[in-house]
């Protein structure tokens, strides 16, 4: 699969430039011929789009995207089938910058996130969650780059690649970790894909904050071992440490967010959330 710009796909949507890829799909920006609105094609990257695995994982990501239409999830227009055999997704187009680069912006230049201005941007992610949760769907590889903070205003959840619908069997192989290391919930890296639920999201999204107002992940060498070991391990880090300002309480629940038994762990997006609300923007004082 060698697809190129000007190429046009089912005779209606034509390849403008690719957009990225990661370890099992390719995006490309691409015009929709009929309606000359610009959309998304995600296919699967070569030598993988004819395997019936992958072409599974693609079917159940189309399946978990449209059971969260209305939230922040990036919205899926169908799931469709090329003429020489590749199954492909088309979604939204987006404009913006994903939340990794977003942070990295302001951290070259010295500067932070506000604590308010993340809780505004991660809200609508956290209230995805919670209904992706409450439908059986676990995204399964949060991470900064996986949110996309538009130009227009607003959020937006990607890539549900490796997305597990708890009522359904697990695609992932024994023995076999996905996800990003440095927000791998610590019972994912035993293995064992049968044994996760909600709560590796929780402890994703628990990272995500500590990453975002600190600057740093707990361990920096990039080392896989290393991320392992403290994940399951070590001591959980201070963000006050690194934010004198927060409240004293934040460390607790980052303690919380990021426990490395899952029975500790907040049980539900919508209570760790909430608590973080509590923390950072807690209701004004009345002048009276």
């Amino acid at each position: 699969m060698a697809y190129q710009p000007g190429e046009v796909i089912e005779g209606r949507y034509k390849i403008l430039d690719r957009l990225g890829e990661g370890a099992h799909g390719i995006v490309f920006r691409a015009r929709d011929v009929e309606t000359r609105g610009e959309v998304a094609l995600k296919f699967l990257k070569a030598g993988l789009g004819l395997d019936q695995e992958f072409n599974r994982r693609l079917e159940r990501e189309a399946t978990a995207m449209a059971k969260l239409r209305g939230t922040c999830a990036v919205y899926v227009h169908g799931l469709r089938l090329n003429h020489d055999g590749m199954t492909y997704l088309v979604m939204d187009m987006l404009r913006g910058m994903d939340l990794e680069k977003y942070l990295r912006r302001a951290e070259d230049v010295g500067g932070r996130i506000k604590a308010q201005k993340l809780l505004t941007i991660l809200r609508p992610v956290a209230e995805t969650l919670s209904q992706a949760h409450r439908q059986n769907v676990v995204h399964r590889d949060l991470k900064p780059a996986n949110i996309m903070v538009l130009k227009e205003g607003g959020v937006r959840l990607l890539d549900f690649g490796l997305v597990k619908l708890l009522d359904e069997h697990s695609l992932t192989g024994e023995g076999i970790v996905a996800g990003s290391p440095s927000y791998i919930a610590p019972e994912a890296w035993k293995g064992d894909p049968s044994a996760l639920d909600h709560r590796i999201d929780i402890y994703s999204l628990g990272m995500i904050v500590f990453r975002a107002l600190s600057g740093t992940t707990p361990v920096t060498s990039g080392q896989v071992l290393e991320i392992l070991q403290w994940a399951t391990q070590g001591k959980r880090p201070s963000l006050k440490a690194h934010r004198p300002k927060l409240p004293d309480a934040i460390d607790g629940w980052v303690a919380k967010a990021l426990a490395a038994n899952p029975d500790e762990r907040f049980q539900d997006v919508q209570t760790m959330w909430a608590t973080l609300e509590g923390l950072l923007n807690p209701e004004p004082q009345s002048p009276f």
